[in-house]
């Protein structure tokens, strides 16, 4: 069967695909309020939210809450991103309704108590202490935010200490407010549930819930930049280097050769980059590249993790891969090698319910397409040898890079060796 879109009458939408050959349900509530959508002053306010919505209902206390889904056997839990914030459950096929009315007893029915909110914030200021202390994170934060500039993408996902701190209640409550409406919210409910009982449900428990706010300006704009670079002194041994470069969109119709690509420019222990820089020069023990699309912006990102003594030599083996590959190409063993990752990444993902809640619910919610399987596939497999390099030939352009560093301190000029 294939996955179905229904959209209700406040213009909420469902997509649903009924999967008999497993007893489970994953059930998520995809929103498009994201850390792009916040302001610098509220900078974490979603992340925040995502937090809170799990403190308290009118009826039933945080602990009530987990209680009664580790009751199931279930699991709750959420994530926020740069463009959306997803609230999300799995459960045994009979425990779907449940569940769904436990996700909108959160949306709708959260009290935000003053004191809960106290003990919160110190829970994320704590989670902001942890990711502060991965240096690597530190790294592609600041590369991506160098890139980005002063386009909305550019804060942190989880805000900064002084945001955070300065979050009220009523900050929160007029975010949800602006932010939390029916035409930027996808429910997706995969599994052994039939549509009819998905709709039932979603009319029950989650339509005419949400505010009405057509025409609510939500996307990324797009971005140009400049590249840049900059430098963070810490004492630890250590040498992080994030390298940003433009890449594609999401809604690109280059964006599934792009995704190919990267699975052997960067993506795997076979790839360009960890075959020089790791294995034939022993200079990094992490070492790899990721593409991160929006709707009108995407990046492709490279990290490397080695140390001071040979930070210069790995941009500049990493400097000549990209030469490379920007001037020959791929060769054909390669290019065939990346169809097959991409193709088996996205068929193996259909294994799971909740790889398909959250691959569906994105697309439909950012770039508003269904986008089926078999159709990546024959796109995929459409794809000739030359029309790929053609495609791939225009990442990684270094005279548009954004460059961190992270680590001791060191004289070399690892800016000038990428944009040599």
């Amino acid at each position: 069967m294939k996955a179905k879109v229904y959209q209700f009458a406040d213009g909420l939408r469902l997509v649903h695909l009924e999967r008999t050959s497993t007893r489970a349900v994953a059930i998520g509530i995809l929103t498009g309020a994201g850390s792009e959508n916040e302001t610098a002053e509220n900078n974490g306010v979603s992340h925040f939210l995502e937090h809170m919505f799990f403190k308290g209902t009118k009826t039933r206390s945080s602990l009530d809450i987990v209680k009664e889904v580790d009751a199931l056997g279930a699991q709750i839990n959420a994530f926020t991103s740069k463009t959306s914030t997803c609230f999300y459950t799995f459960s045994i096929d009979e425990d779907g309704e449940r569940c769904a009315e436990i996700l909108s007893d959160l949306l709708f029915n959260s009290v935000f108590d003053n004191d809960e909110l106290e003990r919160e914030r110190k829970v994320v200021l704590e989670e902001i202490s942890m990711s502060d202390d991965d240096n690597a994170d530190v790294c592609m934060e600041t590369a991506g935010a160098l890139y980005f500039g002063d386009n909305a993408l550019a804060r942190p996902i989880l805000g900064t200490r002084e945001t955070v701190n300065s979050l009220k209640r009523e900050d929160l409550l007029r975010y949800i407010d602006e932010n939390y409406c029916a035409e930027t919210t996808v429910i997706a409910i995969i599994g052994n549930m039939s549509a009819d009982r998905a709709k039932k449900i979603v009319e029950k428990y989650f339509e005419g819930r949400f505010r009405s706010i057509s025409g609510r300006k939500w996307h990324d704009t797009a971005h140009v930049t400049e590249g840049s670079s900059k430098t963070i002194f810490k004492p630890i041994e250590q040498a992080n280097i994030g390298l940003v470069f433009p890449s594609v969109s999401m809604t690109d119709k280059n964006y599934l050769a792009v995704n190919a690509g990267g699975y052997v420019f960067g993506g795997g222990m076979s790839s360009r980059l960890f075959a020089e820089v790791r294995e034939k020069h022993g200079l990094a023990y992490s070492v790899y590249s990721y593409n991160s699309c929006y709707y009108d912006n995407g990046i492709n990102a490279i990290y490397v993790g080695t140390n001071t003594k040979s930070a210069l030599q790995a941009v500049e083996i990493v400097a000549d891969i990209i030469d490379d590959v920007r001037k020959n190409g791929f060769t054909e063993e390669e290019f065939r090698r990346s169809i097959q990752q991409a193709k088996a990444a996205y068929i193996l993902g259909q294994d799971s319910n909740g790889a398909l809640m959250r691959f569906y619910s994105k697309w439909l919610l950012m770039a508003d397409a269904l986008v089926d399987f078999d159709d990546l596939i024959a796109k995929l497999d459409a794809l000739s040898f030359d029309e790929f390099n053609d495609i791939y030939k225009q990442e990684f352009d270094r005279t548009k890079v954004s460059l961190a560093y992270v680590g001791r301190e060191i004289k070399d000029d690892l800016y000038g060796a990428i944009k040599r």
